[in-house]
């Protein structure tokens, strides 16, 4: 309390000097003192009015829209699972919830789950990875569709757990859909990415010669003019040959004959366009 004091003092005499040296009061003692909510409630609060069937569509999108602001904070994150909130989110991601909620829900799971091994080991004690798995595939909105990707990418990067589970619930055969959309193929890769963060196992080996991989990253350097794109593409070459993938002959050279391709495209990055290019030198 007396810290409190001499910080509100130096404060409004504008004494920086003397604010530096106290440092900031302590914010849970703040808000106990000024009557507000701390953040563990506010995120309860948030998720009660999802819940509540009296809550308009649009107050509930707020609310998920300020329960997502909170949730940046890495403590804040993983105190969904001390809360109990996983499985209402994870509610959310039902095709019967209206579009922007499995929109908002997709977008929470990858903001918690991102570079956060407590968050991902939370979500994987939940049927998360399944729902989200069937909204890449199959949901309506394309949307909804792209931040489904973006949360199972978040969730499987460095995580093996996650990907074991992306494989019990046939997640490579993402790979296998609708590739027209740069957006779409872009997310894809990032997943591709994520899956190769763990290491390639037998059955990784298996499932990239399955799913035609190869043949997708060629495709996009023949096909596609997305800067972004290509070096995603040049970038998961790079790491199936570290990894030690086996690349056919077949594989090879038409991987050389898309890089000779693009190899005066402007802005690519000609370190990750040289690296693939030595790998067959």
């Amino acid at each position: 309390m007396d810290k409190l004091l001499q910080w509100s003092i130096a404060q409004q005499s504008g004494d920086q000097e003397a604010m530096a040296r106290i440092g900031q009061p302590d914010e849970k003692m703040l808000q106990q003192l000024f009557g507000g909510p701390d953040e563990p409630t506010l995120m309860k609060q948030s998720i009660t009015l999802v819940n509540d069937p009296e809550v308009t569509l649009e107050n509930k999108e707020i609310a998920l829209e300020n329960f997502e602001m909170l949730i940046e904070n890495l403590d804040n994150a993983n105190n969904i699972e001390n809360l109990k909130l996983w499985p209402s989110i994870v509610n959310l991601l039902d095709p019967t919830s209206p579009e922007s909620l499995r929109l908002l829900a997709c977008s929470i799971i990858g903001t918690a789950v991102q570079n956060n091994p407590k968050s991902q080991e939370d979500f994987s004690n939940t049927e998360g990875i399944n729902h989200l798995i069937q909204l890449a595939h199959s949901d309506t909105n394309k949307q909804i569709q792209l931040k489904a990707l973006y949360a199972i990418s978040s969730f499987i990067r460095n995580y093996k757990p996650a990907y074991t589970q992306f494989e019990q619930y046939q997640g490579w055969n993402i790979i296998q859909s609708d590739t027209t959309d740069s957006k779409r193929i872009i997310r894809v890769l990032s997943i591709v990415s994520s899956i190769l963060s763990n290491g390639i196992d037998t059955n990784t080996h298996q499932q990239i010669k399955q799913q035609g991989l190869p043949g997708l990253l060629v495709s996009v350097l023949h096909k596609d003019s997305n800067v972004n794109l290509l070096d995603k593409a040049i970038n998961i070459i790079v790491e199936l040959h570290n990894h030690k993938y086996e690349f056919t002959d077949e594989e090879i050279s038409s991987i050389k004959a898309a890089i000779q391709d693009i190899s005066n495209v402007e802005h690519l990055n000609k370190d990750d366009l040289d690296a693939v290019t030595n790998i067959w030198a």
